[in-house]
């Protein structure tokens, strides 16, 4: 008998619990997912994926993060003809999730520690495109070519794709990124992001002496920063017709109360799907 094609609910649902929990109990904050990584590459050789279909490219060495590993790149030949596919999701998660204990209660992950985010952002997508290889592999599913991407350090800005060698993606022709939102939902553009780190100069002084010779650097960032708040450039940012969104995110600054602090670093972000506007 000819051999049945496999259906949506043919899906091993169990397994695909299975395989999310176990990916969401491996700590992988940005710069550090080589061991969810090594998870995923262990998975795909028990498949029965050559080692000459796995690659990692050097995205890592061009970061100015560093980190521990570049991105992780599947390349299945197809058994029958068609143009390549790319099924993407990245692996690092925020530092947030560091120490999660997932855990299933009827149909809802959690996490068992409440000082910790569940990492489902971007395991569940990590671990679907993993099963989707899986299932293919290991029942010998009739496939066109394609290629798995498993992108590193994108919650830091993207910075694994930024930096993806795309000659070892072997020029698909058609691509899907897995990372949140409805099963449903198509997700056909994305909005544009650029960050800034900002350095902020003043002059140290003894504020309890002499506070009127400094000039401090907080008080310079705070005026700047009002500034931007009253007049429409911080948050959400409508001019005319064009909108978007900046934070002021992070501010490092001083070290003691009796000293006019001398610098200040503060980092932050502005989106629009406008990136002439955006910049």
């Amino acid at each position: 008998m000819p051999k049945r094609k496999a259906a949506p609910s043919d899906i091993d649902l169990r397994r695909a619990e299975s395989l999310v929990i176990q990916m969401l109990r491996i700590p992988g904050p940005s710069c550090e997912e080589a061991e969810v990584a090594g998870f995923i590459e262990m998975a795909l050789h028990r498949a029965g994926v050559r080692k000459s279909w796995i690659a990692y490219d050097g995205a890592h060495r061009k970061s100015r993060f560093g980190g521990e590993i570049g991105n992780l790149i599947l390349t299945l030949p197809g058994t029958v003809k068609g143009p390549r596919r790319l099924l993407s999701a990245h692996i690092d998660t925020v530092p947030l999730c560091v120490g999660c204990r997932p855990t299933l209660r009827g149909r809802r992950v959690s996490s068992a520690v409440s000082s910790t985010a569940l990492g489902a952002d971007n395991r569940s997508g990590a671990a679907a495109i993993l099963l989707a290889a899986l299932d293919i592999l290991e029942r010998q599913l009739p496939h066109p070519p394609l290629t798995f991407l498993w992108p590193v350090q994108e919650e830091i800005g993207l910075v694994g794709s930024t930096y993806l060698d795309c000659r070892k993606l072997r020029r698909p022709q058609l691509g899907f990124n897995f990372d949140g939102g409805k099963p449903g939902e198509v997700v056909i553009g994305a909005i544009g992001a650029s960050r800034l780190e900002i350095d902020v100069h003043g002059i140290a002084s003894h504020a309890g002496v002499h506070p009127e010779r400094g000039v401090s650097a907080i008080a310079v960032a705070a005026s700047a920063i009002a500034d931007l708040d009253r007049n429409g450039w911080h948050g959400a940012v409508r001019k005319g017709r064009q909108n978007g969104t900046s934070n002021i995110g992070v501010i490092e600054a001083g070290q003691a109360t009796n000293v006019v602090t001398d610098n200040a670093i503060l980092r932050a972000e502005a989106r629009s799907h406008n990136p002439v506007f955006r910049e």
